[in-house]
């Protein structure tokens, strides 16, 4: 039904006259500006948030990666970055590694005075050893982000609920 419609785009242009067709792009182009329009158009806007998402994703798997490694010294940083970014397949045997030490891990949005900050808290326990129960270390880092840097649905639950937004940390299998 949608081709059909397409096809007849040009024929109802052409029934309206030069002024009846000028009329409708504008209209077309101004509803596009809107965001209402054609799904190609609103495909260009998702990938500005991908971005933002790399970004914060990033950042927390470096982090990440970096307490996994001072949790346990075997863990290498640069693999468990990639791990935690999604290569699991590639290092089955760091991405075992992680999902044995790492515990917990959670991501917050948050505003304050003004600003808005993004925290990752993690939990982690070193190998089991001689029957002793592990020790649970708590990791914790924040900073300071942009508005534009927070991907658009946490940007518009804080914005909704005005408190603090957390969301899991998926841990790779």
């Amino acid at each position: 039904m949608a081709k059909s419609q397409r096809q007849d785009a040009p024929q109802q242009d052409e029934r309206l006259g030069c002024l009846g067709t000028l009329f409708s792009w504008i209209i077309r182009g101004i509803l596009r500006m809107f965001g209402i329009g054609r799904q190609e158009v609103r495909k260009t806007l998702k990938p500005l948030d991908e971005v933002y998402r790399e970004f914060v994703d990033s950042w927390v798997s470096e982090n990440l990666a970096r307490w996994l490694n001072q949790t346990r010294p075997e863990i290498d940083t640069e693999r468990a970055t990639k791990v935690l970014l999604g290569q699991a397949t590639t290092y089955p045997d760091v991405a075992r590694m992680i999902r044995d030490t790492m515990i917990d891990a959670k991501v917050t949005f948050s505003q304050r005075n003004g600003k808005q900050y993004l925290e990752v808290e993690a939990y982690m326990t070193a190998r089991q050893v001689n029957g002793k129960l592990p020790q649970i270390l708590r990791w914790n880092a924040e900073r300071e982000i942009a508005w534009q840097d927070i991907p658009d649905d946490v940007r518009e639950r804080l914005i909704r609920a005005r408190q603090p937004v957390t969301l899991a940390y998926a841990i790779p299998e």
